[in-house]
């Protein structure tokens, strides 16, 4: 297990660095834009994430199942023609149509960006093929500096591009220079792994194709239909109200999933590689999961606890005044997302159990369900309403579906909600001086330092009283010194 823990921290130090950048960048970013910028940006972000969820048929999630590297080798060839054909296909679609999706959206400028297209699917694609690849090779190292290095030359365009002519072109383009930096690590990386690249033929991948064929037919639809659910909101959102709405949205949005980039994906991509390898040689996935899920509910309460208390403040006293309706936002999103925060990770346990189908019922109800609440809250023309009833809608389904992969990996639910309650009690208890001193409307610097003094002696708690996580460090310190 202290392995286990090692392995995430790789990734997380330097998730963690990047994301510090990113925090230390967005004052700056958020001066440099206006929320009708971002509101463009989360639009072509949000069309780029649902044609890369269908960029490969999600044949990339089998690249850890095979035994044999070769095989895997084949899964990897075969995504990397799939990624290409989508954003070919899909590009010429959105060029020809450009004035429609416009008109249809009621997003003008949106086409401008539409020649953007292939690469930002290319590269944001293939780096999500590869970085299953490096797992399965247990490369978390590499893994990890491509994600700092991509953070910093990523910021680094978009800060540029806001300083000399700032537009939604400049955070486009620092996304896809953030992703094709990613991609470029990771390829360095696998070159020494060509070998297993040389027995490729086109009737190995379509035996394969054929072995792993309920991952098109269950996941490639559960995962568009997830991609659907967090993606629609930005387009319903700008259809009932305007781009200022979409920006403090993507503002709200992009500061709470912070944790769920930070450490729910550096566990997710150590943990599937682990799930695989337990799974094969005991037969059995309780006690890791268990282990994971308590953890993760450990970290992830006391950051969304933090913000349901502080959000305007919190928002107002870091990215500007202009943002204070976007610390409201993330307030009423805080719970729904820190139920996703547990939950991500989990999802591995259905691959490597395979009961895909779960999966494709879980996202297919939550999609319904999510454009249902849009359009209601769209329809009483009050966004506030919308939010709220997008949190409580994902709290239900995502409560719903963390209980049922915890069942599936024998995890007692009971255990499950007792956690989640120990550390709600817990987290209010660390947070009482920021409670009273919010409530004596203390002014924000004051405010702002005590909710970090609070959070530091918080997760040194954690860290204290988790044997584990203890060791995991201490090995991970002492890797680190041997270099």
């Amino acid at each position: 297990m202290s392995k286990f823990i090692s392995s995430i921290l790789k990734l997380l130090t330097a998730t963690i660095l990047g994301q510090i950048l990113g925090i230390l960048v967005m004052p700056l970013l958020s001066r440099l834009y206006t929320p009708a910028d971002f509101g463009l940006f989360q639009l072509f972000i949000s069309l780029v994430a649902l044609i890369a969820t269908i960029s490969c048929l999600s044949y990339s999630s089998a690249i850890n199942l095979p035994q044999k590297h070769e095989d895997a080798a084949n899964i990897v060839t075969l995504c990397f023609f799939l990624i290409i054909i989508t954003s070919i296909i899909t590009t010429i679609f959105f060029v020809v149509f450009s004035e429609n999706v416009d008109r249809i959206l009621n997003t003008p400028g949106l086409s401008y960006y539409f020649l953007l297209l292939p690469f930002a699917i290319i590269f944001n694609s293939s780096a999500y093929v590869l970085g299953f690849w490096l797992s399965r090779r247990e490369e978390f190292g590499i893994m990890a500096t491509g994600n700092l290095i991509s953070s910093i030359s990523g910021k680094a365009v978009s800060v540029g591009s806001g300083i000399l002519s700032p537009s939604p072109f400049g955070l486009i383009f620092g996304t896809i220079i953030n992703d094709a930096t990613i991609f470029v690590v990771f390829l360095r990386s696998t070159i020494k792994d060509f070998r297993f690249f040389h027995d490729v033929s086109y009737e190995k991948i379509k035996q394969l194709a054929y072995r792993y064929k309920k991952f098109p037919q269950y996941d490639l639809i559960a995962h568009l239909a997830n991609s659907a659910t967090m993606q629609c909101t930005p387009f319903l959102l700008v259809f009932f109200f305007s781009p200022i709405i979409v920006g403090y949205y993507a503002m709200a949005h992009l500061v709470i999933n912070l944790p769920v980039k930070l450490v729910a994906n550096s566990f997710s991509s150590v943990f599937y590689q682990k799930l695989c390898v337990e799974k094969k040689v005991t037969g059995s996935v309780k006690k890791i999961v268990k282990s994971v899920h308590t953890r993760l509910i450990s970290i992830g309460m006391f950051g969304c606890l933090i913000v349901m208390i502080i959000g305007p403040e919190l928002f107002t006293f870091v990215l500007g005044k202009n943002w204070y309706t976007a610390g409201v936002y993330a307030q009423i999103l805080t719970p729904y997302f820190f139920v996703v925060f547990i939950s991500v990770p989990l999802f591995s346990i259905l691959n490597v159990m395979e009961k895909q189908d779960i999966f494709l019922w879980f996202n297919l109800l939550t999609l319904c369900s999510t454009i249902a609440v849009l359009i209601i809250g769209g329809l009483s023309g009050n966004p506030l309403i919308v939010m709220l009833l997008l949190s409580c809608n994902g709290i239900v389904f995502w409560s719903w579906v963390n209980m049922t992969t915890l069942k599936i990996a024998g995890v007692s639910r009971r255990d499950a909600g007792y956690e989640i309650l120990h550390y709600l009690v817990l987290g209010l208890l660390f947070c009482l001086p920021l409670i009273i001193a919010k409530y004596y409307s203390i002014q924000y610097p004051m405010i702002i330092f005590i909710a970090l003094i609070v959070s530091v002696i918080y997760y040194l708690f954690i860290v204290y009283q988790d044997v584990q996580l203890k060791k995991g460090l201490v090995n991970f310190i002492g890797e680190i010194r041997q270099k």
